[in-house]
């Protein structure tokens, strides 16, 4: 899926604040202490972090990995593009990391590092790289990752590698690849780590954790022998990564907690490979009667946080743990209490497998005959709270919750710098959210000697810090601040506005929560401006007016000696406090109610590059041909299911991926055009044409009356037109996600997407603009765009989509600086829909052939400008042996029940068609003998000579009787202009006894054609039934409605 980038900034320039109150009236131990005086911080004169005399910093406080990159001739400057970004990535594992590094960041990105390092190749799935596993792979070493498809038959191309190759090779998969991987498991032998992320998203679209989510412990409790499954969370999941990519070869599924302990970023010192195994569990109270089972991940962890005295927790880091030891950890000596051991699973039979496990261990034990087995119970959990009762013991440290715009450096600056310190423990998660356009970041710090745990998105909070205009106009900031907390808004307001800009809600919670308001009043265009962002919060940190000498130093070492004294007292100057004291909160008005601020919504996962939104729809992507030579081997995978096949491929009986296939998910046919024959004289100004299509071979079948939908494609000449003017390489490939069958993936030319898959030559929707208006770079385009899809452009959109008839490309060369990529390109216009048209031939009369009647629609807009029918001129271009997609599609125009009954039918022009196939019908029947009713036939047209359609046939039915009457009416012969209303009139006599019959005399009338007649129709026939039928007109008008409740009236008309 190609990611969305979501990106924000400030709209307006800082304000200055109209009062100023330096905090450097505030007492010493104001700052976010660690201990309770606040007289020993971590910036304090006995800390290694920093130091007031500067010299107790070192090189052992810094990442190796950010030291080197910093002491190399060609430093970057802060002022340089990108050096942030270069800055942080510089501290990240990647491959080249030598053993025994310190590196910052999550023990995700640590394992994608010890996978390319360790293995012969990589290989990711799609939907791991979705929820940010696996997605940094690429870029370390291309020869050696290769991309994957979530789809059926996962898993074979696997096999198919394993079978060539002779190294270990890595998989990186999420729990949603499971159900595709699992059964080809048994297909793939060699030396293999399936790396499963156990993250995924909600009903909400929220992200989760996902190993607890119903039939994942079964599945995993039942793969093939010689699989093992092995479980980890948190900094484990590195030593374990380090003991699997150590140990001996192996096939190993390898679950890992990747959601929230596995994404947070903290220091690591880089592994070598370890040759010992992984432990089979951890204990925690051992010697409890009642024992907790889980394996390693989120709701182990969540229960081990809040294990009360008296209950034990067995974690298991596999599947098969070796009995004897398990048996000793949950047997009872003789005499004792015997033990309780409650097996966790999501669903019964989760848990059940799960408990099978520990019973297979217990029984196969060779301990004492003496022990006590303990009474083992499966039981139903997918949370902490399911298994006991929860009780915050709260962050042993202080934290910290920033709110930034997605591509923001800080948090990560900050953690980074703090990750410094040896005498702390420091933490940073990260929740993105695309409803909110932003970034939620908690930073934890504690001294290094607490016990910490994994952070969740609602911690209670000592400093919220909020950046993003746009983010503190959604969302609520305030909700997770402790009493007497910092808030801290850097946003460009006074203290002035400050009342003004907060909501009557933030007004009263600040006064409630007694909250110490700052504002920092900087220039968020400076480029420097992360490192005053930085300077404000040690600041805040340490309580100081000034930064100290120690902490200038340390921040300095760690921009590499390049941080100027203008921007930290530019910095110094910016903080001020606000006095929420003197603010007034603002009474509501009766009957008005405020609006809320949403809660926090973790829906998309951030990263250097911006937020990418987890419940995105797999979008298109320029991929390369690889992709597009992979729908070609495992055509199986990419072919729509259960589709017909014709030609070369009928003879291998293999699905085929069909070039003429367009994304639909009817059941489709690929035919052969055997005749197109012009009806109208070349001459005359309508083009009126006979289609015949062969469909030999295909197991096409139809009724009378049913309609053919016509797949077709936009002119190629156009096409290319499009691309050139455009700057497209038609040759090049695009790959996106099939719309008929879920985890499958198509890859197309942009020539093949443009001419048979996207609408581009379309009418667009008020929707297109919409979308254009925010890509827009130039400002008078992007008002006209936004305007023409607001309500007061109506008329403006009405009068282009009528008059001017414009297209999407018309409006992507009419707005220029609107250049949206041809993979977005196809998630904004819509894929090219059937174009249905009423079949004018009986299959029983004419075999394997579908016979069509079409005109060709073109007209001149405002401008006059040419425009064409999209459809019907790729019809009337097609010569015999071209291939059309088609599908069949019900209609309304069905047979009587009694093929005694009479029939009716009236058409316009090309609403001839299907009453062409009635005709063929009921010849056919009376060639096989059988008895018909009447066929009355009303035709209209303009001239007899031009615009007789099939004049030929119907003449020749008349005279055979198939047709017992019929009503020409050819308006401009004569001066009159006839209409078949008028004809209809005439014969208000048959009309009548033919409505009014009973039983097979029961007759019933069609209307096919143009909808100006149906008025004057239906006067006809309900004057008959006035005239002829003696009927009063109320009698005659609910006469007609009930033929209709009878489907003896039909009309299809357009």
């Amino acid at each position: 899926m190609a990611p969305t980038i979501l990106t924000t900034a400030l709209t307006s320039a800082p304000g200055v604040p109209a009062k100023k109150s330096q905090i450097a009236t505030v007492k010493t131990d104001a700052g976010i202490n660690l201990d309770a005086d606040g007289s020993a911080t971590p910036y304090s004169s006995t800390s290694t972090a920093v130091s007031e005399d500067g010299e107790k910093y070192g090189s052992k406080s810094i990442p190796e990995a950010v030291s080197e990159a910093l002491e190399q001739s060609s430093i970057p400057s802060p002022t340089d593009s990108g050096y942030f970004n270069h800055l942080l990535s510089s501290a990240l594992p990647v491959p080249t990391t030598k053993t025994g590094s310190v590196v910052f960041g999550s023990a995700i990105e640590t394992l994608e590092a010890l996978a390319v390092k360790y293995s012969e190749s990589v290989w990711v799935y799609d939907d791991a790289v979705q929820v940010g596993f696996g997605s940094r792979l690429a870029g370390f070493e291309s020869r050696k990752v290769n991309e994957l498809q979530t789809r059926e038959g996962a898993g074979l191309e696997l096999a198919g590698y394993a079978k060539k190759s002779t190294g270990r090779f890595t998989v990186f998969a999420s729990v949603k690849t499971l159900p595709f991987l699992l059964p080809n498991l048994e297909s793939i032998e060699g030396d293999v780590i399936i790396n499963v992320a156990s993250t995924s998203t909600t009903e909400s679209l929220e992200i989760t954790d996902a190993l607890y989510t119903p039939g994942v412990i079964k599945a995993l409790a039942s793969l093939p022998q010689g699989w093992d499954v092995v479980f980890s969370s948190g900094k484990k999941i590195v030593d374990t990564a380090s003991k699997l990519y150590g140990g001996e070869a192996r096939k190993v599924v390898h679950v890992l907690e990747s959601t929230f302990s596995g994404r947070e970023t903290t220091s690591y010192v880089f592994p070598a490979p370890q040759s010992t195994q992984v432990e089979d569990f951890a204990i925690l109270n051992g010697a409890a009667s009642s024992i907790f089972v889980a394996p390693a991940g989120k709701l182990a962890s969540s229960i081990a946080a809040a294990l009360p005295q008296g209950t034990g927790l067995i974690t298991l880091n596999t599947l098969a743990p070796e009995s004897d030891s398990l048996s000793a950890a949950l047997t009872s000596s003789e005499g004792a209490e015997r033990k309780t051991v409650s097996v966790l699973g999501a669903t019964k039979a989760d848990a059940e497998a799960l408990k099978a496990v520990v019973l297979a261990s217990l029984y196969a034990a060779s301990g004492s005959s003496k022990a006590v087995l303990p009474v083992v119970k499966s039981v139903v959990a997918t949370s902490a709270s399911d298994a006991l009762t929860i009780t915050s013991a709260g962050n042993p440290g202080k934290v910290v919750s920033l709110y930034t715009g997605p591509l923001s450096p800080f948090p990560q600056l900050l953690s980074h710098l703090f990750l410094s310190s040896p005498s702390l423990s420091t933490q940073l998660a990260q929740f993105g959210s695309a409803s909110a356009r932003g970034v939620k970041s908690i930073l934890s710090l504690s001294p290094s000697s607490a016990s910490t745990t994994e952070l969740s998105v609602n911690e209670p909070t000592d400093v919220t810090w909020v950046s993003d205009a746009n983010v503190f106009k959604h969302a609520d900031v305030l909700a997770d601040a402790k009493q007497g907390s910092i808030l801290v808004l850097e946003l460009p307001w006074s203290e002035e506005e400050l009342p003004v800009k907060l909501t009557r809600k933030e007004i009263i919670t600040i006064k409630e929560k007694k909250l110490r308001v700052f504002l920092l009043d900087l220039d968020a265009s400076h480029p420097v401006h992360p490192i005053q962002e930085q300077v404000g919060f040690l600041l805040l940190y340490t309580g100081q007016q000034k930064l100290s000498g120690g902490v200038w130093k340390v921040l300095d070492a760690f921009h590499s000696h390049q941080v100027a004294r203008d921007d930290v007292e530019a910095a110094q100057a910016a903080l001020n406090e606000a006095t929420p004291s003197e603010w007034e909160v603002p009474e509501l008005e009766e009957g008005k109610t405020e609006k809320e601020k949403t809660a926090w919504e973790w829906d998309a996962l951030p990263g250097l590059a911006g937020t990418v939104a987890a419940n995105d729809d797999e979008k298109p992507v320029v991929a390369s041909w690889e992709l597009a030579a992979r729908h070609l081997f495992f055509r199986e995978a990419f072919a729509v299911p259960d589709a017909k096949v014709v030609d070369e491929d009928t003879a291998s009986n293999t699905p085929g991926i069909g070039a003429l296939r367009p994304s639909q998910a009817d059941e489709t046919f690929l035919v052969s055009v055997s005749e197109n024959r012009r009806l109208t004289p070349a001459t005359y100004d309508r083009n009126v044409f006979h289609l015949e299509l062969d469909s030999t071979g295909t197991g096409l079948k139809y009724e009378i009356g049913e309609a053919i939908g016509i797949h077709g494609w936009n002119d190629a000449a156009e096409v290319h037109e499009f691309c050139n003017w455009y700057g497209l390489e038609p040759d090049a490939l695009v790959t996106f996600a099939s719309p008929i069958q879920a985890g499958t993936m198509e890859t197309r030319t942009v020539f093949q997407l443009l001419q048979q898959n996207v609408d581009l030559f379309g009418r667009p929707g008020k929707a297109f603009y919409a979308s254009l208006a925010k890509l827009a770079t130039a400002k008078a385009d992007a008002m006209t765009l936004k305007f023409i899809s607001a309500p007061e452009g109506a008329e403006l959109f009405k009068r282009m989509a009528e008059d001017e008839t414009v297209t999407f490309a018309d409006v992507l060369k009419k707005f220029k600086t609107a250049r949206p990529g041809v993979e977005e390109l196809v998630g904004m216009i819509p894929e090219i829909k059937p174009r249905h048209y009423s079949i004018a031939s009986s299959q029983k009369a004419v075999g394997d052939k579908v016979e069509l009647l079409i005109v060709t629609v073109d007209w001149l807009d405002s401008k006059g400008s040419p425009r064409f029918g999209q459809c019907t001129r790729y019809l009337a271009a097609l010569k015999p042996g071209d291939k059309v997609t088609v599908s069949i599609k019900p209609s309304v125009m069905k047979l009587p029940p009694d093929d005694k009954q009479p029939i009716i039918m009236a058409g316009l022009g090309t609403g001839a068609a299907p009453f062409r196939a009635f005709m063929q019908h009921r010849a056919w029947q009376r060639s096989q003998g059988q008895e018909v009713g009447p066929l009355i036939y009303y035709f209209g047209s303009r001239y007899r000579s031009q615009e007789y359609l099939y004049g030929e046939e119907i003449e020749a039915y008349i005279a055979s009787g198939v047709i017992s009457h019929a009503g020409l009416a050819f308006s401009r012969d004569s001066d009159s202009k006839t209409y078949i209303q008028h004809k209809m009139s005439a014969d208000k006599k048959m009309l009548n006894k033919l409505l009014s019959g009973k039983g097979s005399d029961a007759a019933y009338f069609y209307l096919c054609g143009p909808t100006w007649p149906v008025p004057d129709v239906y006067e006809a026939l309900v004057g008959s039934l006035i005239e002829e039928g003696g009927m009063e007109r109320t009698k005659a008008e609910e006469f007609i409605e009930e033929l209709k409740e009878e489907e003896r009236y039909v009309l299809e008309v357009y």
